[in-house]
């Protein structure tokens, strides 16, 4: 038989016109994943947007799918079964979290560096922190909060000053 892929939508339309010979779960490891036949063709059912085969982590959620979909029963092929064989549940995933955490870890080091501690006049517990800024502004929203930020401090030193009597 020949084998060929199929999307969520395709299969819902098989199902609807009854050209669904049957419906096969195959265990890959930990995980199950669905073929179709209609006619003389297997049909692996495939995931929305990565193009590999759909992957159900339980075959009770895979058995609920094929439900909620019109088909009321289903082989098992239970040959390529290991409960010990432990997939990754997003692989994808997992390493785009670790190069944004990176990244994050690196823009915050980068911004610690810019951070330049001036003391006040007043006492050393009332130091303001200002960020110096940079020449490089990515475009004119940096700008205008990079100002924004640097006339607060302006005013926060001026309440600051008004409000301890030392400071005159």
């Amino acid at each position: 038989m020949n084998t060929h892929t199929i999307n969520h939508n395709a299969l819902t339309h098989l199902i609807e016109a009854g050209a669904v010979a049957k419906a096969k779960a195959n265990a890959e490891g930990d995980t199950w994943t669905l073929t179709i036949t209609a006619g003389e063709t297997d049909k692996i059912v495939m995931a929305k947007n990565s193009g590999k085969a759909r992957v159900w982590r339980k075959l009770d959620t895979l058995a609920k799918y094929l439900l909620d979909i019109g088909l009321g029963n289903f082989e098992i092929n239970l040959s390529d079964y290991d409960p010990t064989k432990k997939s990754l549940r997003r692989p994808d995933s997992a390493n785009t979290l670790k190069k944004t955490h990176e990244a994050h870890k690196s823009f915050q080091k980068q911004k610690e560096d810019k951070l330049v501690e001036t003391t006040s006049r007043l006492s050393p517990s009332l130091a303001i922190k200002t960020q110096t800024p940079t020449p490089e502004f990515t475009n004119n929203t940096d700008r205008a909060i990079q100002t924004a930020k640097e006339r607060w401090e302006e005013r926060r030193a001026k309440i600051l000053q008004k409000e301890d009597p030392r400071a005159k």
